[in-house]
């Protein structure tokens, strides 16, 4: 990675949204409303054609829009969004700006509960573990089918190791190494505490955009991407939650909109054999930027190439980490009994469990596993994994044949002891599952990643189907096609935002550098005032407290009524992600305290935290009749 020691200036954050702006020229003939002034009273027979090709919907739209000025937009706040973003202005970046959709950010990166793959690190080197560049790269095409364009994995191979100090650099904490499905050795770096990587990531991201005033823009979907008459990029048009538009106008775009797992159609477009499939991803993840880069003329690589995770629960749709497996757990069917090495790649453990009775299966392990492994707290706070002081207790609890059970216990203990697992070839057997209590939770593969996308060079340039770039276009993470092939490994999505998020980053401010430099930062966005009553509550004073269930648990909340009315509303205890909790405690309490009911709208892309805030609301509340 270059440039990492440059000057650092930029724009001014909070979370809210767009108040302030500046004007600028560049919009494309072809893409944006032809704009006549008193100086430019004649029209070429060019922009005449142009402008009637332009329906008059999209004139009048784009002729209102608000105009505005930034040197590189970033569009989508998940974590290679907020990675580039970061590494443009420790580049020397001075006026980026980033659009989220979402109310909150993060995108699928808040969701990520494994970590970061990387080769060659201080952290591997300290535990003795031998890993280097080639194995990373030999790995993930092996993992991928050898489908893996080969210059990008090993860019990411190459850049790994630096990704893992610049997570820690910026606030974040990579120190612990474990094993992964697909990988040879030791390789995921995860946090300290063991707990889950997305949230962890997403909190450092949002830190440092904060102090480097980077402006995010939340609720701000871009729908289109602007280019003029030599094909570069030069704008953005975007809308707010209130529909009104604005044109960015800029020198460089770095899509970073994430993949289309939450898209159904699109999915079944791609691989009709996933109809009905749940999905891990956040709502947000619906395609917009394939749409985008399609109406430029992009390239796409892999688009059929859609990956399920194997532990999801099927009613929740949580999603077991794979550290679950790789620090001892298996996987047993109704029936009791293993039936696949549960650390093969997603690909082979998905279709093993796809031929098991109902689909489905149970991730067993035991408490030796669950004290390895602090985001299992999470899954039994969430109250989808049983329990048992036995193996039979629990086999009873879900179903399972307890002495088919006990015999697969005793058969893996064994195992474990020889260092050879016959049956199934397991090769990373951590823990001979003998420690009392004994845990089951119910999994289904559900959609997970899609590794198709737009084609990028090893610069992240956007490339047509001729292979040229198109000027100013910027691509990195889950939008992107080629690094992962027919599968992708376990801790490979976090290592391609990350170092693909930077190198981004650094083209970007490059590019602008070249073409025409810098300008001075003036989008900016407002705080937003505290929120008050809007219609009379007529509630006892006081103060109450309820509880209601969450994505992970019981949340409890204290609200105050002073005068009749609801003022506050406090979260007092709760083991929401963080990351996502934020944004419901916010939207939920906002809209609370303004209408003085419970009964508001859940927060997108948070709906199971805001319906528990609401439920423990309503509890509260039911006292203070």
């Amino acid at each position: 990675m270059k440039k990492t020691g440059k000057k650092l200036i930029a724009a001014a954050l909070t979370a809210a949204m767009l108040v302030s702006m500046a004007g600028c020229s560049g919009n494309s003939a072809q893409e944006a409303a032809v704009e006549t002034t008193s100086a430019e009273a004649t029209t070429t027979s060019e922009e005449t054609t142009t402008a009637e090709e332009t329906t008059a919907e999209e004139t009048q739209a784009e002729a209102s829009a608000e105009e505005m000025q930034a040197d590189i937009v970033v569009i989508g706040a998940g974590g290679a969004g907020m990675t580039a973003a970061i590494q443009a202005v420790q580049d020397g970046a001075t006026d980026v700006v980033i659009l989220e959709k979402m109310p909150v950010t993060g995108g699928n990166t808040t969701r990520s509960t494994g970590g970061l793959n990387a080769a060659g690190t201080k952290y591997q080197e300290e535990e003795g573990i031998e890993d280097s560049v080639e194995l990373f790269v030999e790995d993930t095409m092996k993992g991928g089918k050898e489908l893996n364009d080969k210059e990008l994995v090993t860019v990411m191979a190459e850049n790994s190791s630096a990704a893992v100090d610049w997570v820690n650099e910026i606030g974040g904490d990579l120190s612990v190494v474990g094993m992964f499905g697909g990988a040879s050795v030791k390789r995921i770096h995860r946090p300290s505490d063991t707990s889950a990587v997305g949230p962890m990531l997403v909190k450092a991201l949002n830190a440092k955009l904060e102090e480097l005033n980077v402006p995010v823009l939340l609720e701000t979907k871009a729908t289109k991407i602007l280019t003029d008459d030599n094909g570069a990029v030069c704008g953005v048009l975007a809308e707010d939650k209130d529909g009104k538009e604005m044109t960015i106008n800029c020198t460089a775009v770095i899509l970073a909109t994430g993949g289309f797992g939450a898209n159904a159609e699109m999915v079944v477009e791609y691989k009709s054999d996933l109809e009905g499939f749940c999905t891990t991803n956040h709502p947000g993840a619906t395609g917009d930027g394939i749409a985008m880069a399609k109406e430029l003329g992009a390239a796409f690589v892999d688009m059929e190439q859609i990956q399920t995770h194997p532990t999801v629960n099927p009613d929740t749709t949580t999603m077991y980490t794979e550290g679950v497996r790789g620090n001892g757990a298996i996987l047993v069917n109704k029936e009791g009994k293993r039936f696949v090495n549960e650390l093969e790649t997603r690909d082979v453990v998905s279709a093993a469990i796809l031929e098991q009775t109902d689909s489905t299966c149970y991730l067993f392990f035991d408490q030796a596993v669950r004290e390895s492994l602090k985001a299992i707290e999470g899954y039994i706070s969430a109250g989808i994994v049983e329990e048992g002081e036995t193996p039979e207790e629990l086999a009873e609890k879900i179903g399972v044949d307890g002495a088919a059970l006990a015999e697969t216990l005793k058969a893996y203990g064994e195992a474990q002891k020889a260092g050879k697992d016959e049956e199934f070839g397991r090769e990373s057997m951590e823990l001979p599952l003998d420690q009392p209590k004994y845990y089951a939770a119910l999994c289904a593969p559900a959609i997970h990643h899609t590794m198709g996308g737009v084609k990028i060079n090893a610069n992240t340039e956007v490339l047509k189907e001729d292979g040229s770039a198109i000027p100013g276009l910027f691509a990195a993470g889950e939008i992107t096609g080629g690094v992962h092939g027919a599968n992708r490994l376990g801790g490979n999505a976090v290592s391609d935002i990350v170092v693909f998020g930077r190198i981004a980053g650094t083209q970007a401010e490059d590019y602008v550098a070249a073409n025409g430099g810098h300008t001075e930062a003036e989008i900016t966005v407002a705080g937003e005032e505290a929120a008050a009553p809007e219609v009379a509550g007529n509630y006892k004073d006081g103060t109450y407290e309820g509880t209601g269930k969450g994505n992970n648990g019981d949340i409890k909340v204290e609200v105050t009524v002073k005068d009749g009315n609801i003022i506050s509303v406090e979260l007092k205890d709760h083991s929401e992600t963080e990351g996502i909790y934020e944004a419901a405690e916010k939207g939920v309490v906002a809209d609370v305290i303004k209408k003085q009911t419970f009964d508001v709208n859940a927060v997108s892309g948070a709906t199971n935290t805001s319906n528990g805030i609401k439920e423990a609301v309503n509890d509260a509340l039911s006292k203070a009749q």
